[in-house]
């Protein structure tokens, strides 16, 4: 995991706010393909009380949280650094090489096999955080 102080930080979440987003949406678009492949077409809004409140889909909440503490972390003007460093800490550690395997992890280390677009927009995450320092 990357070490960072507040300026490192700060610059990270900034850097990786975009990739991230892109990811996020990556991976929502062939979680929803795949959905839809077992339960046919769904509206979007069905798609998105599924990810709300079904199961099948929980995986996905530490990079959807990832992402909503991005703009409280930036924006916020009561956010320590320590608060900062703590959340840039916790988006390295999401893509960790040696992170612990956890249900987010497991389930996208396979996306990352399955999904050419995937694994664009997981390259452009890296490249943010190898450019930290």
């Amino acid at each position: 995991m990357k070490n960072f102080n507040e300026q490192s930080a700060v610059q990270f979440l900034k850097d990786v706010r975009r990739p991230l987003l892109t990811l996020h949406k990556s991976i929502l678009d062939h979680e929803r393909a795949a959905y839809e492949k077992t339960v046919g077409p769904i509206t979007p809004a069905a798609f998105l009380q599924e990810l709300i409140s079904g199961t099948n889909f929980r995986w996905i909440a530490p990079l959807t949280t990832a992402i909503t503490s991005i703009d409280e972390l930036l924006d916020e003007k009561e956010t320590t650094d320590e608060e900062k460093v703590a959340g840039a800490q916790a988006i390295s550690a999401l893509f960790a090489p040696d992170a612990p395997d956890n249900a987010f992890r497991q389930r996208y280390l396979t996306l990352l096999q399955e999904s050419p677009a995937i694994l664009h927009e997981h390259s452009k995450v890296i490249q943010a955080l190898n450019n930290v320092g």
